[in-house]
């Protein structure tokens, strides 16, 4: 790791962290950003240590620029360690935090709708069918295209809405076809990834 990124650690031990903390307390108008990236690069291997930077960044924060991506760690972090809960709730705290901010925008939109849909969170439809009919942003990858209309038709299919769930399965289906982004110099960004293949599975099952 070099000095440059000792804020992106995908490792994380006592010797890292001593580092880690010893370069922050160095840091000055970074510091906030320096936490919110480290939580965020954790999220996934390391989302305890996620929960731990995210709830030191709040505390000491010097202003709220970095929320919505605190917010939006602490959301992974949960999600990772199947408090889904507790994830949904972080969620939408970065919808509302997006809705006072414009400039700050996630993929939140269709990522949460594409975890309740998934996970057959029956409780949470209505708010996933509301955030889903506010359609896709006008920038979207192949991938934010999938997990839209994969979502719309899961949840189409498990209200027993068939035609509709066909439909939305078909350009679930095409999306996920997609092999190049479209972007010059990064043509394999924003594509669907393995990490979707048992909800390509149902899909599949879906587009009569």
């Amino acid at each position: 790791m070099s000095d440059d990124d000792w804020y992106r650690n995908k490792k994380w031990n006592d010797e890292i962290e001593a580092r880690f903390f010893k370069k922050l307390s160095r840091s000055r108008s970074g510091r906030d950003q320096y936490l919110v990236i480290q939580a965020l690069t954790l999220s996934e291997t390391k989302p305890e240590i996620t929960l731990r930077l995210a709830q030191l960044f709040f505390e000491t924060r010097t202003d709220d620029f970095h929320d919505v991506q605190a917010y939006l760690a602490t959301a992974d972090a949960y999600k990772n360690l199947g408090q889904f809960e507790a994830a949904i709730g972080y969620y939408k705290s970065v919808l509302k935090r997006e809705m006072e901010f414009p400039k700050h925008l996630t993929n939140v939109y269709v990522e949460l709708p594409y975890l309740i849909a998934t996970l057959t969170l029956d409780e949470h439809y209505e708010f996933a069918l509301g955030l889903l009919a506010e359609g896709l942003r006008e920038i979207a990858f192949p991938v934010d295209e999938f997990m839209f209309y994969a979502s719309n038709a899961l949840i189409a299919s498990e209200q027993g809405l068939n035609e509709s769930a066909s439909i939305h399965a078909r350009a679930a289906i095409k999306a996920a076809g997609v092999k190049k982004s479209g972007f010059r110099y990064h043509q394999s960004i924003g594509l669907v990834g393995d990490q979707h293949k048992s909800t390509m599975k149902k899909i599949l099952r879906l587009s009569w």
